[in-house]
Parts: structure tokens; sequence; C-alpha cells
């Protein structure tokens, strides 16, 4: 079970989320600010809004991540292509591909695998995670993405998107993803709204949170931490 010493710790795996289509650069600019405060890995932002957050973060750690064919996944491969070489251009660190789940229903994995590897290959310089929906799939379905995922160079399995009204990111998916594919890491992503959802995660050997919570499961964490240091005290004291 995994063991966080410091808040700066957790933050340095949490991916801090805005993907709402109504975001405004205000609420851009907060996500970033608070980003830099908590030591965040990254911020993932629309690709709109890549070159802005590009110039905010610069001279700082704070990596960019971006999505591509989002939230649906159907898009064709060429416009995932597109949408991914744009938005490395502009400065994203890190591509989050929402796979075809539409393919992955009617078990055309041709599709699927030539998505990945286009994409895979334009990402050279940037990290690319494959969004299968598990909440969509079955876990066959999520056994055969993940495998194709891996073959074709994805360095991430990432849970869901947190957009299709179903079931995000699970104990149970991550343990099976685990299982089928070791060596791949995996982002878990979609409710992960406060710490303990957070930690039940991450001790199921998930490697990154991606949260529009990040924020409040850092002070969740803080608290937890005071609580703990206080009763510790008491009990020394008695």
């Amino acid at each position: 079970m995994i063991n966080f010493k410091s808040a700066e710790k957790l933050a340095k795996i949490i991916e801090s989320t805005n993907l709402k289509n109504d975001t405004k650069k205000e609420d851009t600019d907060k996500l970033v600010s608070d980003a830099i405060k908590y030591g965040f890995y990254s911020v993932v932002v629309s690709p709109y809004y890549v070159s802005y957050v590009k110039k905010l973060v610069e001279n700082t750690n704070v990596k960019i991540g971006t999505v591509v064919g989002f939230p649906l996944g159907y898009n064709e491969v060429s416009v995932k292509e597109l949408e991914a070489e744009n938005s490395i251009a502009n400065g994203a660190d890190e591509i989050d591909m929402v796979v075809n789940i539409s393919a992955v229903k009617v078990e055309d994995y041709d599709t699927v695998r030539e998505e990945i590897q286009r994409v895979s290959a334009i990402s050279k310089s940037a990290v690319l995670k494959v969004i299968v929906e598990t909440g969509l799939l079955t876990e066959q379905e999520i056994e055969n993405v993940s495998l194709i995922a891996q073959d074709c160079g994805s360095d991430f399995i990432k849970t869901s998107t947190g957009f299709n009204n179903v079931p995000g990111a699970k104990t149970t998916d991550i343990n099976l993803i685990k299982r089928i594919v070791p060596k791949m890491k995996i982002k878990a992503s979609g409710g992960v709204n406060n710490y303990k959802t957070a930690f039940r995660l991450l001790s199921s050997e998930a490697d990154r949170i991606g949260t529009s919570s990040a924020v409040a499961i850092i002070d969740e964490f803080n608290k937890s931490r005071e609580n703990y240091e206080e009763h510790f005290d008491k009990e020394n004291i008695i």
C-alpha cells in the first residue's frame, strides 16, 4: 500500500484538469497558478488553451497535457493525427487520446491499432496516454485494448474521460490492467474527487491521478495528516 509522507510528493503525480467547454481564461489562469503553488505534475487543458498555457508555465516545472478525439473517440484517424500534431506544435508535453470505442465494440481492432500507432508516431516528443473508457468496456475489451496500446508504443493506459456519464476509475479496472500489461503505466481518471478515492486508486498501483479536484485532494490530505499527527502526539503524551 502506498504511503505519502508529504503533500509535495502526492502533488507530483496529480494532473490537475479543466476540460469544461465553458472554461474562461480566468479559470485557466487559476488552474495554472494552483498547479505552480501546489507543485502538481501537470495541467490538462483543451487544445484551445495549450498555446496560452505554454506562456503561463514558462520557467516552471508544470507540464502541459491536452486531449485528442475527446470525449467520444470516434474521430477519423487522420483527424486524431492532426489534433495531436497541432497540440504538440503548440506546446503540449502529453497527449491523452480517446480510443475509438465504436471500433472496439464491433471488434474492429485494426482501426484501434492503426490510430494508436499513427498518433504514437506523431507523439515521439510527447507522452501518449490512451483513454480506454473502462466504464463502457467489458473486461475482455479492456484486455484487448490494453494489449494493443502496449504493442503500439503508448506510454499510459488512462481509465476514463469523465465525460460520458459512466463509472470512472475503479480499483478493479486498475488491477485488471496491471495484470494484463504489468509494464504499462496507468492514469486513473474519472470521478476522482477526494483524497480517499485517490488513495485507493494509487494503492492499486495507478501511477498518476487525473482530476478536476486537485486542490481539494491536497487539502484533504493535509487535514488527514494533521489529524493523524494530533492523535499521535496525544497518544505519546498518554
